[in-house]
């Protein structure tokens, strides 16, 4: 009996000691992973889409990288996604880019789609929707954090992920998102919402707020601070509806493509290269190729080319002048090449042209 007493009174103190081993373990195990050499603590992916503000970018980028220096550690590694090899910015900044993370990323912040509510912004945001979607949807399923800035809430709520949850976006865009999204409860007027593990922020440089949000919700609090005051960046903002204007107080250069174009003269144009029409519009070379590409379906050259050869249909009809002479007053020095593109466009030599439309 006294034996039996003993071996229940020592069978507790086995298990007890093997519990704590394993728990010992277990924990060891953990430090050990955290502890390896050269490796981030905390990936970051951000999404570029086919055209964003490199600003934006950049300063993204630089905030959390910052903190490896503050800490003198590697706390977070940084890399741009996209759905090409690179991405090019509004204005002309290229950033490497891969189409899916090269890890399992801890938060993943989308940039947005710059552009004013119009039909073209809604079809340019709904096809960067689907590029985006399959990183997306694998980052909400590994439990990232999801951070949308300005008009990239768009392809959140198109995918489904704020439905009856709050959410912002640039302020501009209020209305077009309330009508196609109701589902998702809009606060458009605060410059930043946090809901669960999905942030959402307002237009333009709100995304400054995105940077600071997030390090915090990584713990980083002494160290947001730290960047703040090092990258000289304005005081917490909570709301737009300062910004907000009225969209028609805004100048020319944001009227749509065709109605700018109209207001130059003819003269004017068939003395043009693309380059030249780019600087009368006051736009970059690569705003102008997207705005035509967006707004006409064509390029720059095309309709230059259009309205040259517009204007000699109409010196073939309507004048004796000799074909070299109408090359040269629509722009072309070389009257073989302007023989073989009207050829070309129209199915027919210029001589055969001015005598069929007599």
């Amino acid at each position: 009996m006294a034996q039996k007493t003993n071996n229940l009174r020592n069978a507790p103190k086995i298990v007890k000691i093997r519990v704590v081993t394993m728990e010992i373990d277990v924990v060891q195990t953990r430090v050990a992973v955290r502890a390896e050499p050269g490796t981030p603590r905390h990936h970051i992916a951000i999404w570029l889409p086919s055209f964003f503000y490199a600003a934006v970018a950049a300063t993204l980028a630089e905030m959390f990288t910052l903190v490896n220096t503050i800490r003198g550690d590697s706390i977070f590694s940084v890399e741009f996604l996209g759905s090409a090899d690179q991405a090019v910015a509004e204005s002309g900044i290229s950033f490497p880019t891969q189409r899916r993370p090269s890890r399992r990323v801890d938060a993943f912040v989308i940039l947005a789609v710059p552009g004013l509510p119009s039909r073209q912004l809604t079809a340019d945001l709904d096809r960067e929707s689907g590029f985006v979607r399959p990183n997306l949807t694998q980052a909400a399923e590994n439990g990232a954090i999801i951070a949308a800035h300005c008009s990239a809430s768009w392809f959140l709520a198109d995918a489904g992920m704020l439905d009856a949850r709050s959410a912002t976006t640039s302020w501009w865009l209020k209305h077009d998102v309330n009508m196609r999204f109701p589902r998702v409860r809009w606060d458009v007027s605060r410059l930043l919402v946090r809901d669960g593990l999905i942030y959402t922020c307002g237009g333009g440089f709100s995304g400054i707020e995105l940077g600071k949000a997030l390090l915090r919700e990584f713990g980083f609090h002494e160290e947001e601070r730290h960047v703040r005051k090092l990258l000289v960046l304005p005081p917490t903002r909570y709301l737009q509806t300062p910004y907000e204007m009225v969209l028609e107080e805004l100048p020319a250069s944001f009227r749509s493509l065709r109605e700018r174009l109209t207001s130059i003269d003819e003269s004017s144009i068939l003395g043009m290269n693309v380059t030249a029409l780019a600087e009368r519009l006051a736009l970059s070379p690569r705003t102008l190729v997207r705005r035509f590409s967006d707004e006409m379906g064509l390029t720059p050259q095309q309709w230059l080319t259009e309205r040259r050869l517009a204007v000699a249909k109409q010196l073939l009809e309507a004048t004796d002048l000799a074909v070299t002479e109408v090359c040269q007053r629509v722009g072309y020095l070389d009257a073989p090449s302007f023989n073989r593109l009207f050829s070309r466009q129209t199915g027919m030599t210029p001589g055969a042209y001015r005598r069929q439309s007599r």
